[in-house]
């Protein structure tokens, strides 16, 4: 086979085509662009590519993604209030909501973990019973379409060296992540079936809006939380029902124009990975090893056949960080003899570069990848 761009390349693998060889492309994060480059006011829309091509790796481009307006739109009787608290960099942000039958309130923390990442997350969900979400299901306005410029900014700024990726949440992340405590959740799918049908199901409907701009906007692949409802929450049973019927759902509507989905979980999946071939997605990431996962590749290999593109497996945590040259190759080359000939394939870490990657061991893996990389 010619030489395929990296467009070409990942587009291939993405919708299981034979390509010239493996693609190389781990999961370069905003954080790592900042530390990269020494500066938080970097633009990380153009300048992500720019990381992956000193590197050589193919791109995929995921720091493009437009922030979900969950709460809103503000009308008459759906008015939004958000209070912001500073404290040093750390932020916690309010948002308080009236209705003619009740007022909701939901918390964020945005905390910094290093100089250049922070992680944010909700600290009281707006959805704290059921008349919550009666309140919420009768006044809420229509969802409103995303600002998805940077969606298109990345397409341009990628051009033919790779694909844009940008995140969506999987159907239970999406509800876990905004709208209810995850532990309640999980009671709700036990003690009050219909109740959590509900939520999810309207929780869904709505995020359509959101994902459908986003296609439109140019996205080539969509990433998908799908971390929360991992092998160490729940067990198949529940998985299979109540979780998968969800996600399939979502999954089909997202596939159904086109656009392959990444399921992402990035921790424990090896009592679930039977079960994900059921989801119907394209592609499926991280295949995390021990420690800080459970996935043997040859058990995912073997469950996913040349059905569903697989990638990552690299240890970006201590590999990348604390390993020797020598210990990344041996490592590049064990992944890629297993999966050679048997799966479709990315070679790429379980989860985004952490701080104080040594930049010589990024090269090492690109290097050893590309060397290595024969179908």
């Amino acid at each position: 086979m010619s030489q395929l761009t990296g467009r070409e390349r990942l587009l291939r693998v993405f919708h299981q085509q034979p390509v010239d060889r493996i693609p190389v492309a781990p999961f370069i994060h905003v954080n790592f662009v900042k530390e990269f480059y020494g500066s938080h006011e970097v633009d990380w829309v153009a300048r992500t590519p720019e990381v992956y091509r000193h590197f050589g790796f193919d791109i995929i481009h995921r720091n493009c993604t437009p922030a979900p307006d969950i709460y809103g739109p503000s009308g008459p009787d759906w008015e939004l209030g958000v209070i912001r608290q500073q404290n040093g960099r750390d932020e916690t942000v309010t948002t308080v909501i009236h209705t003619p039958a009740g007022t909701l309130q939901c918390v964020e923390a945005l905390r910094w973990v290093y100089e250049y990442d922070a992680e944010y997350s909700p600290i009281e969900y707006l959805i704290k019973s059921e008349t919550d979400l009666e309140i919420m299901m009768r006044f809420q306005p229509p969802p409103v379409p995303p600002n998805t410029e940077d969606i298109q900014r990345a397409r341009a700024a990628v051009g033919e060296d790779g694909i844009v990726a940008p995140w969506i949440q999987g159907a239970f992340n999406l509800v876990a992540f905004y709208y209810r405590r995850v532990d309640e959740l999980l009671l709700d799918a036990l003690s009050n079936p219909a109740f959590y049908d509900r939520l999810m199901s309207y929780a869904i409907e709505r995020y359509k809006t959101h994902i459908r701009a986003m296609i439109e906007a140019g996205a080539d692949v969509l990433s998908y939380g799908g971390n929360i409802a991992n092998a160490r929450l729940v067990g198949p049973e529940f998985f299979e029902r109540f979780v998968l019927p969800y996600e399939r759902r979502l999954i089909e509507f997202i596939q159904s124009y086109g656009v392959a989905v990444l399921y992402h979980n990035c921790g424990r999946a090896r009592k679930l990975l039977p079960l994900y071939p059921a989801l119907g997605m394209r592609a499926y990431e991280s295949l995390t090893p021990p420690p800080y996962g459970d996935t043997i590749l040859t058990e995912a290999v073997e469950i996913f056949g040349r059905n569903v593109t697989l990638s990552g497996n690299i240890d970006q945590i201590d590999l990348l960080r604390r390993g020797s040259a020598d210990e990344i190759r041996a490592q590049v080359r064990r992944v890629l003899d297993t999966v050679r000939g048997r799966a479709h394939f990315i070679l790429a870490t379980t989860d985004y570069f952490n701080e104080n990657t040594p930049h010589d061991n990024i090269h090492v893996l690109a290097d050893a990848g590309r060397a290595y990389s024969t179908c």
